[in-house]
């Protein structure tokens, strides 16, 4: 099968992951504020947001392991593959242990002057933060087996499971509804043990499925020199992705500090949206990631770089397809999905939509700098433009009368917008990307389409329809935009020829 097909039949899987996702995650979202109401959802929020800024750790290994299995399957060399696999399981564990030590010590500091925890809910949040804990060392411990399955492409593994995990998830929040007593911890037990589930479904299939995770043996694979070479890219990756991590979910912290747990509740429902509508163009980069990664790894430096330039226009294209209507229709749709809507939701809503869409543009790049390994000054970089948002907000709500969506407003200027021209700095010095290329290729084509867009939503808001058929209309009328503006003549070439080849074969 050829790369192009390969890619389009995964991020097929992965979008049928992601509908499942959507349908089942909306009413889950809806039913779980029913069921532990706006201060404990929130309160769930915070003390979620405080393990998942501690979870860098694992989030840097996680690249640096996906990066090594796929650079190691481009080169063809099965026993590398192993050796990398094994001792990656070795890091994760021991990873596991650290993560436990540093969680219970950051639990102290936590709960004792950071979080504003409302009366009476202490023992609670305590009891979440245990549950969570649990659920970090499954996900931490789960890392080498994705990146195993995500290294041979097999995306179909990843739909299945996804269904499984929303289906889950559902009825968890349905037996929370129903639940009459301490709903708060019942639904954090809950979530522990499905986190567990999870973990040993993808461990299973991967001892079953591919050779070189039957036999693992601590003692034979372990090798210095490979935890070594490892650790010390996931150790230069740490560094952005920990001060990322702290940007986005030190600001929950920021703002639970200055405006309480209603206020989460309002910003944890506008990053659900923004993250199910994002798993649109995040289907399509973890499709081409490996493709990204094996080019690299297989000495075909061309390829590797058309596929990025591809997939930083499609990741682009794919994510503003829904948001830019949606932005125009954001108070009626929370309506329809909350009923209930927290205070300042529409706002956090727009403009953490706004910022995705222009992180966009340039979030492909990372995977190819991962890909050519020269990392260490990138990262340094990248970790100063994360950080700086949650300075400034800081700064602002301590001495100015800013508020809360101006913690949203910083983590776009700086983490997306001035992040994003960093990654196109280090792509162009390290990996040779052509910045005009880029610009007239990428950049103008999507800017263009996107103004064109919302020029027609305004135009069709100024119409008395109703505002589903309004949205739909919006919907409709963006596609011959994209056909006309944002595709070139090559790529509409290949489209019909996408089309016309899965045409034949369903007759």
């Amino acid at each position: 099968m050829s790369t192009s097909k390969r890619v389009i039949k995964n991020t097929a899987y992965l979008y049928m992951r992601t509908i499942a996702s959507l349908l089942l995650g909306v009413f889950t979202t809806r039913i779980l504020l029913q069921g532990l109401g706006e201060s404990d959802f929130g309160l769930y929020n915070v003390v979620g947001g405080s393990i998942a800024m501690l979870g860098f750790l694992s989030a840097s290994l996680s690249s640096a392991t996906q990066r090594f299995l796929n650079v190691a399957e481009g080169e063809g060399d099965f026993n590398k593959v192993r050796l990398y696999f094994n001792n990656s399981i070795i890091i994760h564990w021991a990873l596991a242990g650290i993560m436990v030590a540093i969680f219970i010590i950051a639990g102290f500091f936590f709960f004792n002057g950071i979080l504003n925890i409302p009366d009476g809910k202490y023992v609670d949040a305590i009891v979440v933060y245990g549950c969570l804990l649990v659920s970090t060392v499954f996900s931490i411990t789960v890392v080498p087996y994705e990146a195993e399955i995500n290294a041979h492409e097999n995306m179909l593994f990843f739909l299945i499971v996804g269904i499984i995990d929303v289906i889950l998830k559902f009825s968890i929040a349905l037996a929370v509804l129903y639940f009459n007593t301490d709903k708060l911890i019942f639904y954090a037990v809950l979530m522990a043990a499905e986190s567990f589930l999870i973990r040993y479904l993808h461990q299973i299939y991967c001892q079953r499925k591919y050779e070189e995770c039957r036999s693992l043996s601590t003692r034979e694979s372990f090798d210095r020199t490979t935890i070594r070479q490892m650790t010390s890219f996931a150790g230069w990756n740490m560094v952005n992705i920990a001060t990322g991590m702290i940007s986005l979910f030190g600001m929950n912290i920021v703002v639970n500090h200055y405006f309480g747990t209603n206020v989460n509740a309002a910003m944890g429902i506008a990053t659900q949206l923004s993250g199910v509508m994002m798993g649109l163009s995040a289907n399509m980069i973890k499709a081409v990631t490996p493709v990204i990664m094996k080019s690299e790894g297989g000495n075909r430096h061309d390829k590797m770089l058309q596929y990025t330039y591809t997939s930083c226009k499609f990741s682009y294209l794919i994510f503003s397809v829904c948001c830019i209507p949606v932005l125009f229709f954001i108070h009626p749709i929370l309506k329809l999905w909350l009923t209930e809507v927290p205070q300042w939701t529409d706002i956090f809503c727009i403009v953490l939509i706004i910022a995705t869409l222009i992180d966009q543009m340039t979030v492909v790049l990372y995977q190819s700098i991962m890909a050519g390994g020269d990392i260490k000054f990138y990262n340094i970089f990248r970790s100063v433009t994360n950080i700086l948002p949650l300075v400034v907000s800081v700064l602002m709500f301590q001495y100015g009368n800013f508020p809360p969506y101006w913690a949203l407003i910083n983590w776009g200027i700086y983490k997306c917008l001035i992040g994003g021209a960093v990654n196109l700095y280090f792509s162009n010095k390290k990996l040779h990307l052509n910045l005009h290329y880029f610009i007239k290729g990428v950049f103008s084509p999507s800017i263009l389409s996107s103004l064109a867009i919302a020029i027609v939503c305004m135009a069709i808001c100024l119409i008395n329809l109703n505002w589903l058929l309004a949205f739909i209309a919006s919907f409709i009328a963006s596609l011959p935009i994209y056909w006309l503006i944002a595709l070139d003549n090559s790529e509409r070439k290949q489209f019909l020829s996408i089309i016309h080849i899965r045409f034949r074969l369903c007759h």
